[in-house]
């Protein structure tokens, strides 16, 4: 993949996928409310962690066209629209709601694979130069694969993860007319904390710091 590919996709994403997305869950359920609700949390999850990230802690940033800052414009759509859609997929092939072990179940292997195509994505975006990453790996000039896999895997397992249980959640809530307002907060503040609170745990573990903003040496802050 080039940059090429990325400056397309980016488009695409925006421009064909949400509309998409917003019209199969709405498809699904025949209900416009809960189409929006399936997008809700990775949209703004996707535009509330990346514009920190990238215009506050600068752990991060764009190489793109209409920025804010660091921070592209249109992110919350690229980056939600396609975990929505991979939700889905998942859902679709998965039993109905009947329970919270299979619930479990479904959020494990859906949150891994929301997570490996994360992973691979940015690879390749850090490759070819359309996302800089600016934590320790970067800074020591290692591959793309060590830059990516410092963040990857914890983080986007993690809001993966929470996000297939929110499916679930959703699921159940249509299936017994009974949606709680106070678990849509729950579960939108735990995609927006728990991920990166794992990451800068991770971090501390591998590397003695709270990664959580752009990698500057000791001697260096002096």
């Amino acid at each position: 993949m080039n940059r090429n590919f990325f400056n397309i996709y980016q488009y695409i994403a925006f421009i064909v996928i949400f509309p998409l997305t917003l019209f199969i869950w709405y498809k699904e359920f025949s209900n416009i409310k809960f189409a929006f609700l399936f997008l809700s949390l990775p949209i703004l999850t996707a535009y509330i962690i990346p514009a920190i990230g990238t215009n506050v802690t600068r752990l991060w940033e764009f190489n793109t066209r209409f920025m804010i800052g660091k921070f592209r414009i249109y992110h919350g759509f690229v980056l939600g629209s396609v975990t929505s859609l991979f939700g889905f997929m998942f859902y679709k092939i998965s039993p109905n709601y009947n329970g919270i072990i299979n619930s479990l179940i479904f959020a494990t292997i859906c949150g891994a694979f929301i997570a490996f195509w994360n992973w691979i994505y940015d690879i390749f975006a850090v490759k070819c130069g359309f996302i800089i990453i600016n934590n320790k790996s970067a800074y020591e000039k290692k591959s793309a694969h060590e830059i990516v896999f410092d963040y990857a895997p914890v983080y986007f397992y993690a809001f993966g993860f929470i996000y297939s249980l929110y499916i679930k959640y959703l699921e159940y809530s249509i299936s017994t007319n009974n949606l709680l307002n106070i678990f849509l907060i729950y579960f939108h503040i735990a995609s927006l904390t728990i991920p990166p609170i794992l990451y800068a745990f991770s971090s501390k573990i591998k590397y003695g710091i709270f990664e959580i903003g752009k990698y500057i040496p000791l001697e260096e802050k002096h």
